[in-house]
């Protein structure tokens, strides 16, 4: 595929949720000859985060429907695309590096057992996201006084909220276990999705299963008993997501750990609250830290809160109850964010008003 190609379609993905930045070895590009046809490509560049029904995308290009229709077959199955099927029609959005291209590695129908260390080699030698993509919440648990958790942060309250549920093989990990390198032995299938993010692998491609909310809570009580990290992706309007992350396979959480400030960068609404007369000094708080910000020291344990992301997990793993969450100030408060500022995760809201005949 020549140069030019490639550069307009990094160009183009680019501009859609964190970004393909350019790398100084060229490795995006590398990854995206691996990806694309240039069939696929002159398709691709004629598309929109929008879904569009195929012989709108095949217009575009002065293509026939039906070989249009064929290209975008191929490329869902490749996961170069978002697909639906409305009123026995075809629709087809354009999908991201990430949410997209990345996480819809597991569900290949043909694999390429190159292009995970091609992917590899980007996210770890020159990937930098350009927005913020999912949003650290708190395990479950009672706050001091009066303070509730705010019902965006609580996760057992967006779950009972939602009708459509998938579950789903953690990307992270699938990925991470094709190189060789995942090393923890978590349960994979610990990643929830909705709505649209669910409708469309299960019921397109066969990919994940639908779940009710007991098992989903089910989900959740697994993920805090095994130190996993809640994260949520959606805006303001719509959760999309309860990824449940490994500190040592999530993509997010690996980058973070490199850091010496994960906390702000990526942190919760909570702060773990420490009561060092009840601390039994076992440390088990400190082997629990995703973020490796506890320490103990002689008869006490200390918090470094430029790495806190306040997960909670700490707390859940305190056998004393020495350790609380803690509601940081209204000001430090970060709510969903607003649908213009978020674009990680396009809103379910959005994908079903590009329908006919839909209410929005």
């Amino acid at each position: 595929m020549s140069q030019d190609i490639l550069r307009q379609l990094r160009e183009r993905i680019d501009q859609y949720s964190v970004g393909m930045t350019a790398s100084a070895a060229g490795s995006e590009m590398v990854v995206l000859e691996r990806l694309f046809t240039p069939e696929e490509a002159a398709v691709y560049l004629a598309m929109s985060r929008r879904l569009e029904p195929v012989a709108s995308i095949a217009e575009k290009i002065g293509m026939p429907e039906k070989d249009a229709g064929r290209i975008l077959e191929r490329m869902k199955d490749k996961g170069l695309v978002f697909p639906r099927t409305w009123k026995g029609r075809k629709y087809y959005a354009a999908a991201p590096f990430m949410h997209g291209f990345f996480e819809h590695q597991p569900y290949r129908r043909d694999p390429d057992p190159e292009l995970p260390r091609l992917i590899e080699d980007y996210l770890t030698g020159g990937f930098i996201p350009k927005t913020r993509s999912l949003r650290t919440i708190p395990i479950q648990a009672d706050l001091p006084g009066e303070k509730q958790v705010l019902p965006y942060d609580d996760v057992r309250a967006i779950i009972h909220d939602k009708e459509r549920i998938g579950l789903f093989e953690c990307a992270c990990g699938h990925h991470l276990k094709t190189l060789g390198m995942r090393s923890c032995t978590h349960s994979g299938e610990v990643c929830i999705a909705f709505d649209f993010y669910a409708e469309y692998p299960i019921e397109e491609i066969g990919y994940g299963r639908w779940i009710t909310r007991a098992e989903a809570l089910g989900v959740i009580d697994y993920a805090e008993e095994h130190g996993l990290v809640h994260q949520t992706g959606g805006d303001a309007r719509n959760v999309e997501c309860i990824c449940n992350c490994c500190p040592d396979c999530c993509t997010i959480l690996r980058f973070l750990k490199q850091l010496p400030n994960p906390g702000r960068v990526l942190s919760s609404n909570y702060l773990p609250r420490y009561d060092e007369g009840k601390c039994l000094s076992c440390g088990a708080c400190v082997a629990r830290c995703p973020m490796k910000a506890l320490s103990l020291s002689e008869d006490t344990v200390a918090i470094d809160h430029e790495r806190c992301i306040g997960c909670g997990l700490c707390v859940a793993a305190c056998p004393s109850g020495a350790r609380t969450l803690d509601m940081k100030p209204d000001d430090l408060l970060r709510r969903p964010p607003s649908p213009e500022k978020y674009s990680f995760m396009r809103s379910s809201v959005d994908f079903r008003a590009d329908l006919p005949d839909t209410d929005g």
